[in-house]
């Protein structure tokens, strides 16, 4: 095989990026979730919900809700603001991203004769198409930042085992109408578009850096811990002559900050008309406790732990001691975020978050954690082979349980809150439901959390 033919081949890393959009598409139609209105459900109604009202309703004020189909009626949920009208308490963001694809679906509604009325069968499949979508650019833009520090095979594995062996599968095949697949897309770019930046900070790359940001911010307000990503990576390099690489660009940051205003000014925007002040908390009781944060219950608690249900982040926590060697700037710049990322999340209130797989608000770091991953995957295939092929043999084995925890997950035999520890032994890649297996829930004490931070 001579030079021409090797290059010619498909690369590793898009084969992988495939095999993952591929298991996507198969499970999306093997359930057909889009059929019977189970993609925009839940807290995916209320991010959705902008959508229908502007352009099919024309009622931001959310009173055409009473008047949906008997199936979707009280289910979208909205709070009364100080201003007297209807809010609602998630941001515009993920709708904003969904936009083009909400469109489509209309325009199809329209000239195919359904029912045009925003949450029909075409509205639900075309945003599992929005998230696989973005989903597809994400991959491919860390594919891009991977290649830079690592070769076309450890790119690939750890491409596969960031869309398979991770709860973001489950939030693109499953519930792709969440905010998760989104703010991975985002975190994807604005890592790039940082790196970018540093290294040529013209217009475009200044342009596109204050795009991601201010999309961040407007699809999840608490993802702006994110922000100390860029500021540490500029930071960190080369302290003393970051204020002057600033000042010597500062008509690029004249230019910054205007774009990332006018982003956020979107959702300041709706805040204003729906409640008369520009900045309002829609979370009402709902806060973080700093002072009782439950950091070790959010990464090993059966209930939600992180390491537990996606212990493949293991390895990529570990790939911190190899990547500070491959880039020191990376390394303080990820590790610090992710050091205070942890500390926040889990802060939260309910820091279970919910009814969920996993520790959902950790899967746009994946975008981050790639690297310390690759990183420690290149170590795995330097080693020597008794060692490496237990090292790979581990990694596709994780792969294996997220696939079928998720499976158990949407059965709820895995349940979306009140797993215990006796009740996670019990399934462990069990198909049979335990006969006790009411008596093995631990249900979280809401209303305590609630109000004191602690259950």
């Amino acid at each position: 095989m001579n030079k021409y033919q090797y290059d010619k081949k498909i690369p590793l890393s898009l084969i992988a990026i495939g095999i993952v959009l591929l298991l996507v598409f198969i499970q999306v139609f093997e359930q057909k979730r889009y059929m019977h209105d189970n993609i925009i459900v839940h807290d995916a109604l209320v991010y959705y919900a902008p959508l229908p009202a502007v352009f099919i309703y024309h009622d931001l004020s959310f009173s055409f809700i009473q008047d949906l189909p008997e199936r979707l009626r009280g289910k979208i949920s909205t709070m009364i603001s100080p201003d007297g009208k209807r809010t609602l308490k998630m941001p515009v963001g993920v709708s904003l991203l969904i936009l083009p694809f909400f469109l489509l679906a209309h325009i199809i509604a329209l000239l195919a004769g359904m029912p045009a009325d925003g949450y029909g069968p075409v509205y639900q499949f075309f945003v599992l198409i929005a998230g696989i979508f973005y989903l597809t650019f994400a991959l491919g833009i860390l594919r891009k930042i991977l290649r830079r520090w690592f070769n076309d095979p450890v790119t690939a594995i750890t491409l596969l085992l960031i869309g398979l062996a991770t709860n973001l599968f489950y939030y693109v095949s499953v519930e792709p109408g969440m905010s998760h697949v989104y703010s991975f897309f985002l975190f994807s770019g604005l890592l790039r578009y940082t790196i970018r930046w540093y290294e040529s900070p013209g217009y475009g790359n200044t342009i596109l850096l204050a795009l991601f940001g201010g999309l961040i911010l407007i699809v999840r307000p608490s993802n702006a811990v994110v922000f100390l990503v860029p500021v540490l990576y500029g930071l960190v390099s080369a302290p003393s002559a970051w204020f002057v690489f600033l000042w010597k660009n500062r008509a690029r940051l004249l230019v910054m900050l205007p774009v990332f205003f006018a982003v956020v000014l979107i959702q300041l925007l709706y805040w204003k008309y729906s409640t008369g002040k520009w900045i309002f908390y829609s979370y009402g009781e709902e806060r973080f406790f700093f002072n009782h944060p439950h950091v070790l219950k959010g990464l090993f608690s059966f209930r939600k732990g992180w390491l537990v249900y996606t212990p493949v982040m293991i390895f990529a926590l570990t790939g911190f001691i190899f990547l500070y060697k491959k880039s020191a700037t990376l390394f303080w710049a990820i590790s610090i975020y992710i050091l205070i990322n942890l500390y926040v999340v889990f802060s939260w209130w309910c820091w279970w978050y919910g009814g969920s797989f996993g520790a959902r608000p950790l899967i746009e770091t994946y975008a981050l954690l790639a690297i310390p991953l690759a990183a420690c995957i290149g170590k795995i295939l330097q080693t020597r082979l008794w060692l490496r092929i237990p090292g790979l043999m581990i990694l596709g084995f994780f792969i294996y349980l997220n696939l079928f925890q998720i499976r158990q997950y949407r059965i709820s035999m895995l349940h979306w809150d009140s797993t215990s520890k006796a009740l996670y032994r019990k399934i462990f890649l069990s198909n049979k439901w335990p006969e006790n297996y009411k008596q093995l829930l631990k249900h979280p004490d809401y209303q305590s959390s609630l109000k004191t931070g602690k259950e």
